[in-house]
């Protein structure tokens, strides 16, 4: 997943901090630090660990592939040691690091840029997406919307793994008050930045930028955040069309139609109603890799502001029939978010 090096356009690393309107360089920062929530800033997992993670696979083969080869990847990383590396990193992009967090299956780190050398502060919150982890298939899963305040509902899974960490993240923004807060990240990832931003950040002078992200609640859930979201969303990428929304209600009529005992099918559907997207969305188009002129790779991408939605399905059914239905996975890829976003900043600030 790393092969691309972090923070690897230092000319962009200057976003418009005070600025609420999106930005080309601050969306590939927040991209950056999104890719860089991946990282195991919290050491190796154990080997009690991996055996009651193997135990839980129950012999499903390519999850038990995916724990040895993370194991692997990690064995012999300390706390220390990995904690060392986050700090490295963070610092290419001149980035010091407040804390990391890690609880019941969430993990994200805070990092500050220090106001030196002319530059605002800022705080960075960044929360790791779905990883291979049964917590994280846990929290996926547990799709019915649970009521939170008055009509509000929220993915309760989603809510349960924001709360893991809630309290402590909590704490640490309290010594900051006054620096903008942005929040980000990618997959799960961006379902819990949502939830950060409404609980810990709703009117912050920073903003919220999701990558790839899951819809989270029902149209009442955010609408006391002030703070901007941003949600930008890769061609045919499929996380960001679940759990589903408005076809649910078709689908349910016809299912009602149908000569058939449905009751099971449909109670499980019912689940799904309601959840919708929030914030202002920008599509990356999808475009080869070729490089222009000048180098820089993916010519002629677009950044698309709210593309209509029938126009957004025609682009993603013909990627998904080219491609056997790979796309849906292939543009999730948080590398390529990071390398599209990189590309087209570069291309907006020569």
């Amino acid at each position: 997943m790393n092969a691309l090096a972090h923070f690897d356009a230092p000319e962009l690393l200057s976003p418009p901090i005070k600025r609420a309107a999106y930005s080309d360089r601050t969306a590939w920062l927040m991209a950056e630090m999104s890719r860089l929530a991946y990282d195991k800033f919290e050491g190796s997992r154990s080997l009690k660990s991996l055996a009651e993670g193997l135990a839980k696979c129950a012999g499903d083969k390519k999850k038990i592939v995916l724990l040895l080869k993370e194991y692997i990847d990690n064995v012999g990383t300390s706390a220390a040691d990995a904690r060392q590396e986050l700090i490295e990193q963070l610092a290419k992009a001149k980035f010091s690091l407040e804390n990391i967090y890690n609880a019941q299956g969430t993990q994200a780190f805070l990092a500050k840029l220090d106001a030196s050398e002319g530059a605002e502060p800022m705080l960075i919150l960044a929360l790791r997406g779905t990883e291979a982890e049964l917590a994280d298939i846990k929290a996926d899963l547990k799709v019915d919307l649970i009521t939170v305040s008055g009509e509000q509902k929220v993915h309760h899974g989603f809510y349960d793994a924001f709360n893991a960490v809630k309290s402590d993240i909590e704490d640490d923004l309290a010594k900051h008050r006054g620096v903008p807060i942005y929040v980000t990240g990618h997959s799960l990832g961006g379902a819990l930045a949502i939830l950060a931003t409404k609980y810990l950040a709703s009117d912050s002078l920073g903003a919220c930028y999701t990558f790839g992200g899951p819809r989270v609640g029902n149209s009442l859930f955010a609408d006391d955040i002030k703070t901007p979201i941003y949600r930008i969303v890769n061609a045919a990428d499929g996380v960001p069309r679940v759990p589903p929304s408005w076809g649910v209600d078709v689908f349910l009529a016809v299912l009602k139609w149908l000569p058939l005992p449905m009751d099971a099918v449909i109670a499980f559907l019912k689940k799904f109603r309601g959840y919708v997207h929030y914030g202002d969305m920008r599509y990356l188009t999808h475009t080869p890799q070729t490089p222009d002129a000048n180098g820089v790779p993916y010519n002629g991408l677009r950044l698309l502001p709210n593309p209509s939605l029938p126009l957004r399905l025609t682009w993603a059914v013909r990627r998904w029939v080219a491609t056997w239905g790979k796309a849906a996975v292939q543009d999730h890829s948080v590398v390529i978010y990071c390398e599209k976003l990189m590309a087209y900043a570069k291309r907006r600030n020569r």
